[in-house]
């Protein structure tokens, strides 16, 4: 039902050809109302070159919502409200988080904002990664200790967005 969700900087209604570009090969289940642009540059050949060098690659499920394209519209940022999204982590993709993240010899690098959020809901007391599913309303702003992301792979943010707001 409705139309495929693009990013609202293209300022143009959605196409045809837009139910392929704007989806992951991530993507398994249905329920994101927007595309997780992080992770649209990936192909199975990049992912392939990508484990071959050593890495190991861990997904999650993510239900982007439009939220997270709100702009701020408050000079108070703690007035600032984000909406709720679900996700879901496997118990195989936390021990490998958790595993890097005690590791000398590795790191974890995440994709995208909205695995950001994510992850740093979705903690253990020992400030490891939990497996299990919720949802978040998570607003990561300066200025904020990071529990799970060493790195990040992202995208294009507009300015008062809450997604450039996490970068900072």
């Amino acid at each position: 039902v409705g139309e495929t969700p693009i990013p609202p900087y293209l300022r143009r209604p959605a196409e045809p050809a837009d139910r392929v570009r704007y989806q992951t090969l991530f993507a398994k289940n249905r329920g994101a109302v927007a595309a997780p642009t992080a992770g649209l540059h990936f192909t199975p050949s990049l992912l392939h070159d990508i484990t071959e060098q050593g890495a190991e690659v861990h997904t999650l499920t993510l239900h982007t919502g439009l939220g997270s394209f709100k702009p701020v519209e408050v000079e108070d940022l703690g007035k600032h409200r984000m909406t709720s999204e679900y996700y879901e982590i496997s118990r195989d993709t936390a021990d490998a988080v958790n595993r890097a993240l005690v590791s000398s010899e590795s790191s974890v690098t995440l994709c995208g904002t909205t695995v950001v959020r994510a992850t740093e809901s979705s903690l253990t007391a020992e400030r490891r990664l939990k497996a299990g599913r919720g949802w978040t309303d998570k607003f990561v702003r300066p200025p904020y200790d990071f529990q799970i992301a060493e790195r990040l792979l992202t995208n294009f943010h507009r300015p008062r967005s809450t997604l450039l707001m996490m970068i900072a």
